[in-house]
């Protein structure tokens, strides 16, 4: 690395070498198997939809990205020590989630950073996560976790977000020394790779590669887009200028490579399982949305509702102009509407002279 460069990222580099000391600490080492014909083992799918979950809830509280990848790192490394059966993942996945709700705020409160958000009420959880398991469960479990991977008080496990966020300040500097900080922040968006980060965390193909590779590949698979799309923005002169400046970038990723010690080949496999998970997010992000809606209602709430399987949408045609020829009806006895009227009156009439002849005779 570079003397110019050293002396302004110093600091952050420091940082990177104790966060990669306490890396092999905090790794997993999943070995699920990717599908089952028995139901006793836990699968790569029921781990991936198991961090999908703690996703939503993480965007339904509110929470920091932090406590999404504190949770999912005690997911998977309990899942690494312990064999579990697929009735207990839920309960696993929720405990892990408000264990790691708690971890990051002692912690914030330990650095004294303040916090705008609150640890989720334990009863709430288990409602809106729907886990199928009591308070009492919750409580087990979450001792369980805390016991089995030697959890130790305000001390956060080192997840690819840490890495991602130094990479992030040493990238920042880096091109503030060389003078491309304008043009880092124009390929590479802060919002589109924290989200990007998530979906590579919950899906379970990259649980077992090193924390620092995933960021680090990541990273350059940001640079990689803003590149291509300012590339075809431009025009050709200003073309070969972008690429000079994405080289500088380039060779600095590699010395960073060199630091966290990452072989190409390892690298490579990296680039490739991150890439296809992108693709694959990108492409359904594309896809419209065409799930018909479907209402399930309870019996309860069945007999409630209006019967309404008897109506019919089918309804006679009215004969505006007069074109369609309806039958006839047919009278028996014509008889004009004055004379009914009138046979009306009388029938009428005789009823209440009847009634005035029965009161009068009864007196």
């Amino acid at each position: 690395m570079d003397q110019g460069l050293s002396d302004n990222v110093h600091p952050l580099v420091m940082q990177l070498n104790e966060a990669l000391s306490l890396e092999t600490k905090f790794q997993a080492n999943l070995q699920l198997p990717s599908t089952t014909q028995a139901s006793t083992e836990i699968t790569t799918g029921i781990r991936g939809v198991s961090a999908h979950v703690l996703r939503c809830l993480k965007v339904w509280y509110d929470l920091p990205s932090e406590v999404l990848f504190v949770a999912i790192n005690l997911m998977d490394r309990f899942l690494t020590k312990m064999k579990a059966r697929p009735k207990y993942m839920a309960c696993i996945a929720v405990s892990s989630f408000h264990l790691a709700c708690k971890e990051v705020m002692q912690h914030r409160q330990k650095v004294e950073c303040d916090s705008d958000w609150i640890v989720p009420d334990s009863r709430d959880l288990v409602t809106i996560s729907q886990c199928k398991c009591t308070l009492g469960d919750l409580a087990r479990m979450e001792d369980i976790i805390s016991c089995k991977l030697g959890a130790e008080p305000n001390v956060l496990p080192i997840t690819p977000l840490t890495f991602l966020q130094l990479f992030h300040e040493l990238f920042s500097a880096a091109a503030k020394s060389l003078g491309l900080l304008s043009f880092y922040k124009s390929i590479v968006d802060e919002s589109t790779m924290w989200l990007c980060l998530e979906i590579i965390a919950c899906d379970g193909s990259c649980a077992n590669f090193r924390a620092c590779e995933v960021a680090l590949v990541l990273l350059c698979t940001q640079l990689e887009g803003g590149v291509s799309k300012l590339t075809s923005k431009s025009h050709h002169s200003s073309g070969s200028s972008a690429s000079a400046e994405v080289m500088q970038l380039i060779g600095f990723a590699m010395e960073l490579q060199k630091i966290c010690k990452i072989s190409e080949s390892s690298f490579f496999c990296c680039h490739d399982a991150v890439f296809s998970i992108l693709a694959h997010y990108n492409a359904e992000c594309q896809m419209p949305y065409r799930q018909r809606l479907v209402w399930k209602l309870s019996h309860r709430t069945l007999r409630y509702l209006r019967p309404t399987d008897k109506l019919t949408s089918l309804l006679p045609t009215i004969d505006e102009l007069r074109q369609l020829q309806t039958p006839s009806r047919v009278r028996f006895g014509s008889v004009s509407s004055n004379e009914s009227w009138e046979s009306e009156k009388e029938e009428k009439f005789s009823r209440d002279w009847d009634a005035e002849e029965v009161i009068s005779l009864q007196e």
